[in-house]
């Protein structure tokens, strides 16, 4: 590709060869012979440096710390190894500001806590992950017939403007670069497609060596202060007082059965009743009595008619410092979203990260086509609530004031519920 200085020179001296030419002035014909001369040499200077580059350089992305809180500093680093036996050609790695992206992938149809999407991205982001000699360049710089048209190479041309060059690396060397992470927003980061270029000494040509591999970094929302009764600062309360002490129900034990109740994704197959499964087909499972340390329902609206941009951030930090209160008193905490999905936390010692990083990877959703097909004629309002929680659980809906959520909500928990408002 030829970069911004290769095509301000290559334009001069075409402009200098046709002015060479039609006034006589051979000195800037000879002008322009150079730099074509110039160019060329270029081109092969390039070519030979990105072979050398692709054979011998190796990338490594590390997150030294892939979960962090919103508006906390964390980095990225990434590692560029000479595996060669001779010293490698200078390099040059795009600007990451841009490469950024969030994302909120949800729960995922878990209901076991540590088992989750979120498990499943934490993976990703703790493990070292490498590119090298293994991992081609894009397949139009390795020649294919598909080229990049003109929009794609003015946006390569303006990132190989703003790169970060480094020197050539002795055998058996290494620099590492450190990013910083744009904690400023709630979800999932992922930094991707951050490309290595080779160019000539002059910068007049570039073409990318390879593409360093994505980094993953969760960011927590930030509680919202809760009150000794237990609702936020600015809650409006619901029918209800709520019950917010360990042993507020009137369970003896885990093993008592209470009822049944229809199949929601995520109970366990063992609690299946088959006798009625047999006679009316549909899945029912047996529900027992909660042990008497009590549990909390949190129930979190993500329709996008309820909420706005901001209404959604105010959301989750309300059902953080709900959830984290109730883990501190030693209750379990079942998080069930509007979009079927459900995650039951233990109140243990890594029962508050694990209730956090579910709720940061939450955002605006529709229940999925198929879990509405599943509840059949249940969904009510565009929700589904797949909670299991019986009359001895504290249940709280946190929605906002337009979002009339209550409606949504099955008629047992419509009688039970504490509703916290968002403006």
């Amino acid at each position: 590709m030829l970069s911004t200085r290769g095509a301000v020179v290559g334009s001069g001296a075409a402009c200098a060869a046709v002015a060479g030419l039609a006034y006589g002035v051979e000195e800037f014909v000879l002008l322009a012979i150079a730099v074509g001369v110039l160019l060329a040499v270029g081109v092969v200077t390039v070519w030979r440096r990105r072979g050398v580059s692709r054979r011998a350089l190796r990338v490594v992305v590390r997150v030294p710390v892939a979960e962090v809180t919103a508006r906390q500093s964390a980095l990225v680093e990434l590692t560029v190894t000479n595996t060669g036996r001779r010293r490698g050609p200078p390099v040059a790695v795009e600007d990451p500001a841009g490469k950024w992206s969030v994302s909120h992938p949800g729960l995922g149809e878990s209901s076991v806590a540590g088992t989750s999407r979120a498990s499943r991205a934490r993976g990703v982001s703790r493990g070292d992950t490498s590119s090298g000699r293994d991992r081609p360049a894009p397949g139009w710089l390795d020649g294919d017939r598909s080229r990049p048209g003109r929009r794609q190479r003015a946006r390569d041309r303006r990132t190989v403007s703003r790169t970060r060059r480094l020197p050539g690396l002795r055998p058996g060397t290494d620099t590492t670069l450190t990013i910083p992470v744009p904690t400023g927003s709630r979800g999932l980061l992922t930094l991707a497609d951050v490309g290595l270029w080779c160019e000539d000494p002059f910068r007049l040509w570039a073409r990318r060596v390879t593409v360093a591999p994505p980094a993953h970094v969760i960011v927590y929302p930030t509680p919202a202060e809760v009150s000794e009764d237990g609702r936020t600062t600015g809650a409006h309360p619901g029918n209800r007082a709520p019950r917010s002490t360990a042993g507020s129900t009137g369970a003896l034990s885990g093993d008592e059965l209470s009822g049944l109740r229809p199949y929601a994704p995520g109970d366990r197959l063992t609690r299946l009743h088959w006798p009625s499964l047999a006679r009316t087909g549909e899945l029912v499972v047996r529900e027992f009595l909660e042990p008497q340390a009590g549990s909390l329902s949190l129930l979190v609206d993500l329709r996008p008619s309820a909420h706005t941009a901001a209404s959604v951030e105010e959301t989750i930090s309300r059902a953080a410092g709900l959830g984290a209160r109730a883990l501190r008193q030693g209750l379990t905490v079942e998080l069930c979203t509007s979009t079927g999905d459900r995650m039951v936390i233990p109140p243990n010692a890594a029962g508050r990260q694990t209730m956090l990083r579910a709720l940061a990877l939450l955002g605006p959703a529709s229940a999925p086509a198929a879990v509405v097909r599943r509840w059949g004629d249940r969904p009510t309002g565009g929700a589904v609530w797949a909670t299991a929680s019986g009359q001895s659980a504290d249940v709280v809906l946190v929605t906002t004031a337009t979002g009339a959520a209550q409606r949504t909500l099955p008629e047992s928990l419509r009688r039970q519920v504490e509703t916290v408002l968002v403006p």
